[in-house]
């Protein structure tokens, strides 16, 4: 009787940091056959065995003959996402919540609108230098629920559905762990 508690504990806490952060509102890409094409079965599953978990823990599984851009929205592909890209303006505002699951610190983060041919950043929208720390005076919902502003001057390069995406991105320093959640937009 006196082993039980520990053992449920201990078990809670093992279950507690399998899993990480990430978008929940936009709804994110997700996986797919064209991720799975991309990425091949072992990735995809490693990755959606923890959609919240880091990209590392998938790194050492992708194939030398695929083409997985793991870095960009965890592999995710535009095809299996068409239904879920948002059709904006400029200035339009856009709330965004994230899971967070658990909390590695220290870290930073950042929403970005990203080209997807490229896998760079076009235009920062939000930065955290610390997060998921609150030591900055902010709060945990400051964090987790925020909203990003389209800015003007991405007409162009963001005109067409697939050629960016806002990405959120975290690193977590003392783990040196990467997560990140991607949305599907264009520019009207």
């Amino acid at each position: 009787m006196f082993l039980t508690t520990p053992i449920i504990l201990l078990s809670s806490a093992v279950v507690g940091v399998w899993g990480h952060a990430r978008i929940d509102t936009p709804t994110p890409r997700l996986t797919g056959s064209a991720h799975v094409s991309a990425c091949g079965s072992a990735v995809v599953t490693k990755l959606e065995s923890d959609n919240t978990g880091p990209i590392e823990n998938s790194v050492p599984l992708i194939n030398s003959d695929t083409e997985c851009d793991i870095y960009l929205c965890r592999g995710y592909q535009f095809d299996d996402n068409t239904s879920n890209v948002m059709e904006l303006n400029v200035d339009d505002v856009i709330p965004f919540h994230i899971n967070l699951v658990a909390g590695h610190k220290p870290g930073y983060a950042n929403a970005s609108v990203v080209d997807t041919s490229t896998n760079t950043v076009v235009a920062a929208l939000k930065t955290w230098d610390h997060w998921p720390d609150v030591t900055d005076g902010s709060t945990y919902d400051q964090k987790t629920n925020f909203n990003v502003t389209i800015p003007s001057g991405l007409e162009s390069a963001c005109g067409t559905a697939g050629k960016c995406v806002i990405q959120w991105y975290w690193y977590a320093i003392a783990n040196d762990q990467t997560y990140e959640s991607c949305h599907d937009f264009y520019i009207v």
